[in-house]
């Protein structure tokens, strides 16, 4: 019983890499440029998360976008910028909503900045537009999908993000039934007024291992890469890469091209589950979170309020 209600827990932070060259190499101390710390586990609402970490380039500013979650709130999306990789501002919380959100992708299209924040508490997928040219404020625009949760769902629409190709919108995202992720595949000609219909090749995949995504596409030395996060034995592992060979609006094909690409240092020697790689100012920026396990005293407060609830139940 102690030992359950004393268990170690992952928190989950940001940290970020530059180098000169695109490579995963890079993922280590000596090119670390900015790492948001995990503390205060001790404090009345600690903050469990600052994960999901999303760049992007908007003229000489990087900006960098992640999910800030105190413990017992709903997560919200905040915001750093910088333009020397050296000097970060102080975090803006650019959306807050009633549910939780995460997962922050943000793209731009047709000279507009959007954001799609997983939002699975909602049970959809939400539009969100930048209100301003500093990106501190969003504004819903659409929703893009919804789904009532039935049939075993646990969890609908994780981590959701949009790949354009050739006038077609391609809207991968996730669900999880009776404990397995399916990832599935949507596709639009239109992203502001269009239907997303689902990908003939859809689930596209069928795994804790691969199922679930840890970042938007990617590409590496000419690969479109898919990153995918391991959930198979715990949340937050790693993540590993998958190849897409094959994209259209009626075939998809990928393959696995690299498992658990987070090296075993003292960063992420007890996991992490998200990547994301941008260029700015002649080098390429890596965005990651770092998992560490925890004591926190949050454990025992919701054994007591659990216990106080089923007495008055019982009551």
């Amino acid at each position: 019983m102690l030992n359950r209600l004393f268990r170690k827990e992952g928190a989950f932070a940001a940290a970020i890499f530059a180098s000169d060259r695109l490579s995963l190499d890079a993922l280590n101390e000596q090119q670390l440029v900015y790492k948001l710390d995990i503390k205060g586990l001790w404090k009345p609402k600690p903050v469990l998360f600052q994960a999901d970490s999303f760049l992007f380039v908007k003229g000489d500013e990087l900006f960098l976008f992640y999910e800030l979650q105190h413990w017992d709130d709903p997560g919200v999306i905040a915001m750093v910028k910088t333009r020397d990789l050296r000097s970060w501002t102080a975090p803006v919380i650019v959306l807050r909503q009633p549910f939780h959100l995460s997962f922050p992708y943000v793209f731009e299209d047709h000279g507009q900045v959007y954001m799609v924040p997983e939002s699975q508490e909602s049970d959809a997928i939400h539009l969100f537009k930048a209100d301003d040219a500093g990106l501190t404020s969003f504004s819903k625009v659409r929703t893009l999908l919804h789904q009532e949760r039935k049939n075993g769902i646990h969890y609908n629409f994780n981590d959701s993000h949009i790949y354009l190709k050739d006038g077609t919108y391609y809207l991968f995202t996730s669900y999880q039934r009776d404990w397995l992720y399916y990832q599935e595949l949507y596709v639009t000609d239109d992203l502001l007024h269009g239907e997303f219909r689902r990908h003939p090749s859809s689930p596209i995949c069928t795994s804790n291992e691969f199922g679930r995504n840890g970042g938007s596409l990617i590409t590496i030395d000419g690969r479109l890469l898919r990153v995918t996060q391991d959930c198979h034995q715990d949340y937050g592992t790693n993540v590993s890469l998958m190849e897409i060979s094959r994209l259209s609006p009626t075939e998809y094909e990928e393959h696995l091209w690299r498992q658990n690409v987070l090296p075993a240092n003292s960063i992420f020697r007890e996991g992490g589950h998200q990547l994301n790689i941008a260029r700015f100012k002649h080098q390429y920026v890596f965005a990651t979170d770092y998992r560490q396990a925890r004591w926190a005293w949050y454990k025992l407060w919701v054994a007591i309020l659990v216990k106080l609830k089923l007495h008055e139940h019982k009551g």
